[in-house]
């Protein structure tokens, strides 16, 4: 008898070395050993065996494994066809993302290089802008500066002007000028002479 038997009706009917060792009252690990081969089932677990995966037990000692080895190698050639096409879907999905990312990156890269135009642009108006604040900043000081230059022009003018009418009546004062008095263009002096006191 082979244990691959038991494993491959066992597979085939869907139960689980635990739904089987259940069924005969025996450990998960008696069965595992039964389907290596390190141990066999007695003619009673045989029977029960048989009956519960729904095989007789003529099949069960069948020596012939081809039926088995055949299903296997088939189940491992479905895995390795799944393995292919599961690595084909992903390399197409890489390929299709890596498009979708380059197409992404080149619309971010010629949206960012029109957001920086637009800051160039905007960065050159506000220069012109300032440089033209300057020059009116520049003519302010000018003219402010000319301004102060000739109201300085004017207090200097205003007070040499003083400064003349101020020396020139201490002149008339101290000569004595303010005390004659011009009768039809010709100075009087306010005092007697001495004909006026004769007479």
């Amino acid at each position: 008898m082979s244990g691959l038997r038991i494993k491959q009706y066992r597979e085939n009917n869907n139960f689980s070395q635990e739904d089987l060792a259940g069924f005969l009252g025996v450990t998960r690990r008696t069965i595992s050993r039964w389907e290596q081969n390190k141990s066999k089932p007695n003619a009673d677990e045989l029977s029960r065996v048989a009956k519960f995966i729904g095989v007789s037990e003529e099949e069960l000692l069948s020596e012939d494994d081809t039926a088995y080895s055949t299903n296997v190698l088939e189940r491992i050639s479905d895995s390795v066809d799944n393995l292919v096409t599961g690595q084909e879907t992903i390399n197409e999905s890489i390929v299709s993302k890596h498009d979708e990312y380059s197409k992404k990156q080149d619309e971010l890269i010629k949206e960012l290089q029109a957001q920086n135009k637009q800051l160039l642009s905007k960065l050159d108006e506000q220069s012109r802008a300032v440089e033209s604040y300057k020059k009116a900043l520049d003519l302010s000081v000018a003219e402010l500066r000319h301004k102060k230059i000739r109201t300085t022009i004017v207090a200097v003018t205003c007070l040499i002007i003083l400064i003349i009418v101020i020396l020139t009546w201490l002149f008339v004062v101290n000569h004595g000028l303010s005390n004659r008095k011009y009768i039809e263009g010709t100075p009087v002096i306010g005092e007697q002479t001495s004909l006026d006191s004769n007479n």
